[in-house]
């Protein structure tokens, strides 16, 4: 897949609308943004494969044929309705171009282009299924260009992986690479869950506008997307859900040495789990599936994490933390492996124990702090530990996190723990801001393990850092919360409904915008208001929930959707199998073209072809034993049907 310039200059105008400035803050490094981007609208192609019951190239029991035959420009069209059961093997290609895997059915029976799919369009697609403990779709070294498109892929029982992209490549040309899934509803077993819903271990892979669900085990971790061994990667406008880890990127040793999952793309994703796997809610099904938080990154560099809402979170295998940003180097056998350069803005995080956990190092074994990190911008609302479990931590920092900035964030926390938590005494953090940011104190504050709240705990934990033009509310005396335990220019206005929002709401679903003539309107460092510009909030996430993303200017497909019209049986060249002489009937009112191609799609010169008064005869006597195709284009339709030359 190319790099996208023209997906390049959409990001820049995304930046440019919605008023995030470039640029740096005074002293501070900020993160890189991703290096290399991916184009995902649908691909042109100019030959198809069909895969039905009869009257095809290919029966339904033959897509690994199929896709094996199939040759860069192809697309494979599979019969609506009809279960493939895997595993399929996605075989390397010679050349670029792509080949797109469909139901056939009218693009008008499918999401629209730049929409999400979701569970109500399954009855009509075409379903790749994975059989117990194996996977539907996995690919061989190199695989590459494969677009699946309009399908459902799903475990017909508990399987690790439903897609299995990479199989422990050892080095980073030999990834799978160019892989899209496009308005895919792709889902585990509802009753028995399934580790894993994509494998992403390869060289930009892309998912988007798609439903990944039921992602779910007992006492292992699982996720809606992982990857740990590949690079350049683009998770846009998809429902994503997973009890362990929504998606998460590190978890496990890269086969490659050296290598950080990098140059990723996180944006306008609805990341959620069901209140159903949660033990004690009314709407408990009974499973206590192993729940730990909404996102993590483990490996990590140059991560653009924008415009998502991350919901439901709770206290479980883990203490309730929704955010994770903490490098795992698998015991010290990978220590390169960091997190560093990571762009989290405009984002919704709610119903949650905990906020963020960043960790600059994995115990003694990391060589590399987590370094260049950005919480800009940014929403959570009904942060409550006692709901959701947890120690009600808005922002816990641990062991050196190298230029942290906090900036123009809303953090809804009154009954909380603290807005910022500290330990590692250790590994100072280096570089820390934060400002223009409105907070709940909660119980403690800015806290630190062993000093305390407030100016102790930020010289000894955060030295040297900037922290002003911020709104603490509900402090007081009790909880350290007073304008004498914090460095100046910050503001301690009382109870935090109370300091001028549209609508507070108890502070779940309200209007955070800052009323006009409020006293921390257009008085942030930067001119604007304190907290997180609401307005721009509001747009980047207005899709998220509806599942529109507008980014394709193109139409869903770029097949004339004649060739996936499933009328046509009047045109059945017979006999088949044939000897000498093929016909093909046809009616005298429609203008209708035949060729004849060998298995690659080459056309076949050598077998002659007449028109006679109702059809048209292939003179085949010069041709070799074997299976050909021949393909009937009228003004109505293109059909493609397999032909079987005896001797």
């Amino acid at each position: 897949m190319k790099v996208s310039v023209l997906s390049s200059l959409r990001l820049y105008k995304i930046f440019i609308y919605i008023g995030i400035p470039f640029g740096f803050l005074q002293g501070q490094v900020l993160p890189e943004m991703p290096h290399e981007w991916i184009e995902t609208c649908v691909p042109k192609t100019d030959k198809t494969i069909t895969v039905c019951s009869n009257g095809c190239m290919f029966l339904n029991s033959q897509l690994q044929q199929a896709i094996q035959a199939a040759t860069p420009g192809t697309t494979i069209f599979l019969e609506q309705g009809v279960d493939y059961t895997g595993p399929y093997d996605l075989p390397e290609k010679s050349g670029e171009g792509w080949i797109v895997i469909r139901t056939a059915i009218d693009d008008n029976l499918l999401p629209a282009v730049n929409e999400r799919i979701n569970p109500e369009t399954a009855p009509v697609l075409a379903k790749i299924l994975a059989k117990p403990g194996l996977s539907a779709i996995k690919t061989k070294p190199r695989a590459h260009h494969y677009y699946f498109f309009g399908i459902e892929i799903a475990a017909t029982d508990f399987s690790w992986n439903v897609v299995e992209i990479g199989n422990g490549e050892k080095n980073i040309d030999d990834l799978p690479h160019d892989i899209t899934f496009d308005r895919v509803y792709l889902h585990g077993h509802k009753i028995k869950g399934s580790r894993r819903g994509i494998a992403m271990n390869g060289r930009r892979i892309a998912v988007v506008n798609s439903w990944l669900s039921d992602f779910k085990e007992v006492g292992f971790d699982s996720q809606a997307i992982c990857a740990w061994n590949g690079k350049t990667f683009k998770v846009v406008n998809n429902y994503l859900e997973g009890a362990g880890e929504n998606v998460m990127f590190g978890g496990a040793k890269p086969s490659i040495t050296d290598l950080l999952c990098s140059d990723i793309e996180v944006r306008q994703n609805h990341f959620y789990k069901p209140l159903s796997w949660r033990v004690g809610d009314p709407s408990y099904e009974g499973t206590h599936w192993s729940i730990k938080n909404l996102f993590e990154l483990k490996n990590a560099d140059r991560v653009w994490i924008q415009g998502n809402v991350f919901e439901n979170n709770w206290s479980d295998a883990q203490t309730g933390f929704a955010i994770l940003f903490t490098p795992r180097t698998e015991a010290g056998s990978c220590p390169w492996i960091t997190v560093q350069n990571v762009t989290f803005e405009q984002n919704i995080i709610r119903h949650t124990g905990s906020g963020f956990n960043i960790s600059g190092r994995d115990g003694n074994y990391s060589i590399t702090h987590t370094n260049r990190i950005l919480i800009k911008n940014n929403l959570i609302e009904d942060l409550n530990g006692d709901i959701w479990g947890g120690s009600g931590r808005t922002l816990q920092v641990l062991n050196g996190v190298h230029h942290l900035t906090v900036d123009h964030n809303t953090f809804i926390n009154p009954l909380g723990g603290t807005f910022v938590n500290a330990d590692g005494p250790n590994y100072p953090n280096e570089n820390f801001i934060y400002l223009n940011n409105i907070t709940s104190n909660g119980d403690y504050g800015l806290h630190g393990s062993g000093k305390g709240t407030g100016n102790p705990a930020l010289n000894f934990y955060f030295p040297g850092a900037e922290f002003h033009h911020n709104v603490l509310t509900d402090g007081k005396a009790s909880n350290g919360g007073t304008v004498a335990n914090y460095p100046e220019g910050n503001y301690f206005p009382g109870p935090i409904e109370n300091i001028g929002f549209q609508d507070f709401k108890l502070g779940i679903g309200g209007d955070y915008q800052l009323l006009q003539g409020s006293s921390f309107s257009g008085t942030g460092s930067d001119g604007l208001d304190i907290g997180a510009d609401i307005e721009g909030l509001n747009l980047a996430t207005a899709g998220v929930l509806s599942g529109l993303n507008l980014v394709c200017d193109a139409q869903t497909s770029n097949i004339d959707q004649d060739m996936i019209n499933s009328e046509g049986s009047e045109l059945i060249p017979r006999p088949n199998p044939g000897r000498n002489s093929v016909f093909i009937p046809h009616s005298p009112k429609q203008q209708t073209s035949v060729l004849i191609m060998n298995m690659e799609g080459k056309i076949i010169d050598a077998a002659k072809m007449s028109k006679v008064m109702d059809g048209f005869e292939i003179d085949t006597s010069s041709l070799e034993v074997g299976t050909y195709f021949i393909r009937i284009q009228t003004d109505r339709r293109v059909n493609t049907y397999k032909w079987i030359k005896i001797d």
